[in-house]
């Protein structure tokens, strides 16, 4: 089911799982950290595994963070290989999600697995990933959140985290298990005195846009393999997206074509109601 209140969320969730964090117009709020102690990143990570150019910056915001929020486990029907695509690929995701949607969004490809994004409501974010296994993907971002109406700034950096488990049932479909954890570091001076005030509602925010994020990934799965002509027909048009991540995708997409899916497109519904072509 895809409604337009989702929507909303998800545009801001997609802009690569990083501009997220910030689209609640303010910033997060002070915990002091897990049970009051300053966390060692090694509890959290392998840091052995992450970019050697990215770890003292990981280490920083995970040791120092000023909130953290890890989302409860989804589990889902996917193919592996075709929800590694849309995790790896964020601008691939985007894309699809676009063609579905008028997201304000926008992402471009700085390089190899990083990435610049706004979600249109004040949002900037750079980001990269530091590390990337099936199992494990950590991003590291920079976000910025300027008021649209207001005179609010805020600077922070995000540890976002993606565990994932594959498993497959008794007859052998595959099974995808994520769980989707951020730690928030933020940088700006004063910040403090905004995040007492509208605590409740930040955490509210990062509580329900993590979840949105996860939510989101396994939403393009379950719509990529019901819809494959329409993927496959989105992610051909787009010449700014790389020619062997096109052909990637496609490759995957063709494998896990099902006999009975659609030849149609998927449509978003205004209400709670699911509307298809």
């Amino acid at each position: 089911m895809i409604t337009r209140g989702a929507g909303r969320v998800l545009s801001a969730a997609i802009v690569a799982l990083g501009v997220m964090i910030g689209a609640g117009g303010a910033g997060p709020a002070p915990s002091g950290g897990l049970l009051g102690r300053k966390l060692e990143p090694a509890e959290v990570l392998p840091m052995h595994l992450v970019a050697p150019e990215a770890r003292a910056e990981v280490s920083e915001v995970v040791s120092e963070h000023s909130f953290h929020h890890k989302g409860e486990p989804e589990t889902f029907p996917c193919d592996p290989q075709l929800y590694l695509s849309l995790l790896n690929e964020p601008a691939l995701t985007l894309a699809l999600w676009q063609d579905l949607s008028q997201s304000p969004a926008k992402l471009s490809i700085i390089a190899p697995g990083l990435y610049q994004g706004t979600d249109g409501n004040g949002t900037t974010a750079t980001w990269s990933f530091v590390l990337r296994s099936p199992q494990l993907h950590v991003l590291l971002c920079e976000m910025e959140y300027r008021s649209p109406r207001g005179s609010a700034h805020l600077e922070g950096r995000i540890v976002l985290i993606v565990h994932t488990n594959y498993y497959k049932e008794a007859g052998g479909s595959p099974w995808i298990q994520h769980e989707v954890e951020a730690y928030v570091k933020v940088d700006s001076r004063g910040w403090r005195a905004v995040a007492k005030t509208f605590r409740p509602l930040i955490e509210r925010l990062l509580v329900d846009q993590l979840q949105e994020a996860g939510w989101f990934v396994s939403l393009m799965g379950r719509l990529v393999e019901t819809y494959p002509d329409w993927a496959d027909q989105v992610i051909a048009s787009q010449a700014h997206l790389p020619e062997e991540t096109r052909g990637r995708f496609q490759t995957v997409v063709s494998r896990v074509r099902r006999p009975d899916s659609s030849r149609g497109r998927p449509e978003l519904a205004e209400g709670v109601e699911t509307a298809t072509r």
